[in-house]
């Protein structure tokens, strides 16, 4: 009669369900577990990980499917089958995290970035996971009892299941406790269990009564002078600083800006974020990494308090995420959509500047290093690094495959940039001119098997991090100031206040030792 109670009905498919995702949704967790307790010599979390872990989906799943029955049940059964495969793909094929920056990031993702991410194996682990789903929803026989009777046997199961979690937990306790204290990020692999729970925070977030949006540095105040300032930003994507020559990468990846002596090339750069849904608009916000949250996007930014002291707002865009917002306020601002190469930023560049003669501010946004078709990011005539790797299906590619393409792209961006610095050195004349560029964060290329970008920073490698960040400036003296400081540690925190400073904008919000050039 036990057996026939707890195998029949709803509960025969949850612990099918658990099984399943325990054995094929949880391949990377596993994998991490057992690599961390075999160099530790922790045999017994090795060998009871999984019945842990299967219990905890047995407890969690009825918990979850509680108030389903009938037609519902096999609805959110399907559901998490699904969601559960599209995680395991992302988790599994490029190591990625999915919490709830990583929703940001989906709902702030085009079409073609969409496109980019779809291969042949995403397709099979969606084929199969909608078959099955389409199974359960349809034609599996799952026999129901009453809704009462149901209920009260996921609640049965479900507390039974947990009390018998917490008995074995105050076994070993000890054992598992400083096991995960060590490996907190662990947790961030468990699937579905992580991505749903970061799905949940998304959605809070996204509903949540929104702040007033709130205007900054209204006392802001700027005295323009005679020749004017030209500031241009070159925002780029996805570039990580190890792969620049200019940074004693061994791999000439910078050969024009490596023979400009004008330039000067930070040693030491930190990103904000680990995706450009954080970075960017983090980076032209007046709060730091470690005060910034997605209600800080509804406070202005530095392109704001800049536009509103008469600083004219020019901003090119070609990367496929769009501007972030931070242009939304500015008249003239032209999207490329990433459809073409970054060269289609610098189109009527002479001209824009020659339309007037006033203070200017320059954005131009690339598509960059973005993968992972970092192959479709440079035209031919740049493909120096080979073999490289033709294809978004990175797991068909060898590691020097990846780095090759990647490294093609860096030496595109090399050449934008320079192109960039030969065309303000023609204002030099007339314009007060300064360059600077830096990635909005980096990118994993294998490393430890972790592919892209967009992991939690507190887990996240320096490759998604530490991003390369250069100056140029028409004033010798500023070059020579900021030379002296190439080696110590900065970091996209500094950048709302160096470039107030640049346009001398005279404000509270203001912060002179966060102001590169002070």
């Amino acid at each position: 009669m036990p057996f026939k109670f707890f195998a029949s009905h709803s509960q025969r498919t949850i612990l099918l369900l658990s099984l399943g995702m325990v054995s094929l949704y949880n391949i990377t967790f596993f994998s991490k577990i057992f690599t961390y307790a075999m160099e530790e010599k922790n045999y017994f979390i090795a060998l009871s990980a999984p019945f842990i872990l299967m219990l905890m989906f047995i407890c969690i799943l009825n918990f979850l499917l509680l108030l389903t029955h009938k037609k519902l049940f096999r609805i959110f059964v399907s559901i998490l089958i699904v969601a559960g495969a599209m995680s395991s793909y992302f988790i599994d094929t490029f190591g990625t995290v999915i919490d709830k920056n990583m929703f940001i990031n989906v709902m702030q993702t085009d079409s073609a970035e969409v496109l980019d991410l779809f291969t042949p194996k995403l397709i099979i682990y969606l084929t199969c996971a909608s078959a099955l789903s389409f199974w359960v929803l349809f034609k599996a026989p799952i026999s129901f009892s009453s809704y009462a009777k149901e209920f009260a046997q996921k609640a049965l199961v479900g507390v039974l299941s947990l009390l018998l979690i917490v008995g074995l937990y105050m076994m070993v306790s000890k054992s598992y406790s400083s096991f995960f204290r060590n490996h907190h990020e662990l947790k961030m692999y468990l699937n579905p269990a992580y991505p749903i729970a970061s799905f949940s925070k998304f959605v809070y977030a996204k509903f949540k009564p929104k702040p007033e949006f709130k205007a900054i540095a209204t006392d802001a105040t700027r005295q323009s002078s005679e020749k004017k300032k030209l500031v241009v930003f070159i925002l780029g994507e996805t570039a990580r600083a190890q792969n620049f020559s200019l940074g004693g990468y061994d791999v000439p990846t910078n050969p024009l800006l490596s023979k400009r002596d004008d330039i000067v090339y930070l040693q030491n750069f930190a990103s904000c974020g680990t995706a450009t849904a954080i970075s960017v608009p983090c980076m032209f916000s007046k709060f730091g990494r470690n005060d910034w949250s997605d209600d800080k996007e509804y406070f202005e930014n530095a392109v704001d308090v800049l536009a509103k002291t008469g600083v004219r707002i020019i901003w090119r865009d070609n990367n496929s995420g769009g501007d972030k917002e931070i242009a939304k306020r500015m008249s003239d601002v032209v999207q490329y959509g990433g459809q073409g190469f970054d060269e289609v930023l610098l189109k009527d560049f002479q001209k824009n500047i020659d339309a007037r003669y006033e203070d200017t501010f320059i954005v131009l946004h690339q598509e960059g290093s973005h993968g992972p078709t970092y192959f479709k990011r440079y035209p031919d005539s740049f493909k120096k690094f080979t073999p490289t790797c033709d294809t978004q299906e990175l797991d068909k590619c060898s590691h020097d495959q990846i780095v090759n393409t990647y490294n093609n792209t860096i030496l595109y961006t090399d050449y934008i940039v320079n192109e960039t610095i030969n065309l303000l050195k023609v204002n030099e004349d007339k314009y007060d001119v300064t360059l600077v560029y830096f990635s909005d964060h980096g990118e994993s290329l294998g490393e430890n098997g972790v592919y892209l970008h967009g992991l939690p920073y507190m887990i996240a490698p320096e490759a998604q991090k530490h991003v390369p960040a250069l100056f140029y400036f028409g004033d010798k003296t500023k070059r020579e100031s900021l030379h002296v400081k190439a080696n110590e540690r900065f970091s996209q925190d500094n950048f709302f206040h160096t470039l107030l400073g640049l346009f001398a904008v005279k404000t509270s919000e203001y912060k002179p030792n966060l102001d590169l050039l002070h």
